[in-house]
């Protein structure tokens, strides 16, 4: 809900539809309102739960209805997904901005630099020149320019400030809300399954899109696992189209149709063999380090403790949230350690499995898919290595990390790429294992 904060600036609401079909409480309701509301849900056949610790309930088709007509007579404010569109609609202004000369700038270095191209909605590349130890190019005032290293994405504007050309740095998210305004019209295609049902729009086609009008696609719609496109019931095809209208993006029908994403299920379900097997593994590592047994099947795995059993199972949906002795796991949470740990602790509350210390446990038995692990591995380690050398020896040496690491730790020796960390340290803790 972090893009509702413009929609609550008068009074939040006691209910928003954080997803489509989905209200969560986000402020207190009176218990003689409450009971109303569970007598609502109890005549709908609807049953409430927790989703991160929120007050949550589902309802669709002629039950939303019923739903959002009663809140009214009982006195309940709610903000659905119909009004946040409303909201975004007055916030963003389908105009276009022309920018300025193409200017010489002085760049911080010579690392990968990219141009928006206002036509295509791409980044293209920037020829960077040197001069000595300066390293200068070319680009057009007011445009916006992005940096990529090992380290992430930086973003900046190409300004004018008195009788000089420089590159302020922004946030992604600033960067992304100018993008859209220098940004020219043009169509994407969009397809229909075979029933006509479903709407599947390509994000790739979409170019960049402004943090605010993208959380509400995926809001609407859900992202295929593995794949590009964001897919939406028929019905909310109009709601789609005005969104990306806001920021001149029209669509058009495709005569080719698509096949639904085989990875999901009904509810947004996804089948064990889907999830990354790196990511699963972390996960029954740890479950067995805290004496948890672990029984995978074909769509769920349950975990025995203690305490019980808890049936946990995966979906494509954004949140995780559980029901009794069922969890049900976003697979997003497997690539977070924070939510990664959130979700063991869950587990171990539940069980009354060992109480492991979690931070050091996950950091030992993360993965490295990508470079954002990589990052987090490394980091972790480096922490560590002051108080426990042996547990930072342990982090980076783990599951056939080590190699990757050095590897990387080889190019910033050579300067192929540059990195922030406390690659000293790293050095250290290198030998230390190689020692062994």
């Amino acid at each position: 809900m972090e893009f509702c904060d413009v929609c609550f600036q008068k009074a939040r609401p006691n209910l928003c539809e954080t997803y489509k079909n989905t209200f969560t409480k986000i402020t207190s309701i009176h218990f003689s309102q409450q009971n109303k509301l569970d007598r609502l849900l109890n005549k709908l056949g609807a049953a409430p739960r927790m989703v991160d610790r929120k007050w949550t309930c589902t309802l669709e088709g002629p039950a939303r209805h019923e739903f959002l007509d009663s809140l009214w007579g009982i006195g309940i404010s709610v903000h659905t997904l119909d009004d946040h569109l409303k909201v975004l609609t007055r916030l963003y202004k389908p105009d276009i901005r022309p920018l300025g000369t193409i200017e010489e700038v002085e760049m911080s270095g010579l690392d990968s630099w990219e141009e928006f191209d206002p036509k295509t909605r791409t980044w293209r590349e920037v020829n960077v020149a040197s001069r000595g130890e300066r390293h200068f190019a070319t680009a057009r005032l007011g445009n916006v320019l992005r940096c990529s290293t090992i380290d992430g994405t930086s973003y900046y504007r190409m300004n004018r400030q008195d009788d000089s050309v420089q590159l302020v740095p922004m946030e992604r998210r600033a960067a992304f809300n100018i993008i859209c305004t220098i940004a020219e019209p043009v169509t994407v295609p969009w397809k229909a399954d075979a029933s006509g049902q479903k709407v599947f729009v390509n994000a790739s086609d979409l170019g960049p899109v402004p943090d605010e009008i993208f959380s509400f696609l995926r809001r609407v719609g859900k992202k295929e696992r593995g794949g590009q496109a964001i897919v939406f019931e028929v019905e909310d095809l109009d709601n789609v189209r005005a969104a990306l209208a806001c920021i001149k993006i029209g669509l058009e029908k495709s005569s080719e149709t698509v096949e639904a994403d085989p990875s999901c299920t009904t509810g947004g379900s996804v089948a064990i063999g889907i999830v990354e097997k790196e990511r699963l593994d972390a996960l029954k590592g740890i479950i067995k380090e805290m004496g948890g047994e672990v029984e995978s099947h074909e769509d769920h795995m349950v975990v025995l403790g203690k305490r019980g059993s808890v049936k946990v199972s995966f979906t494509s949906d954004e949140k995780s949230y559980n029901e009794g002795s069922d969890l049900r796991v976003s697979v997003y949470a497997l690539e977070a350690p924070p939510r990664f740990s959130e979700i063991l602790l869950m587990i171990k509350k539940k069980l009354g499995l060992l109480d492991v210390p979690l931070e050091s446990s996950v950091a030992q038995h993360w993965p490295i898919v990508n470079d954002s692990d990589l990052q987090y591995v490394v980091q972790s380690a480096i922490s560590w290595y002051g108080s426990n050398p042996v547990l930072a020896c342990k982090i980076i040496s783990g599951n056939d990390k080590l190699g990757q690491i050095k590897e990387w730790n080889r190019k910033i020796k050579e300067g192929k790429i540059r990195s922030s960390l406390d690659t000293i340290t790293l050095g250290k803790i290198i030998k230390r294992i190689e020692m062994v």
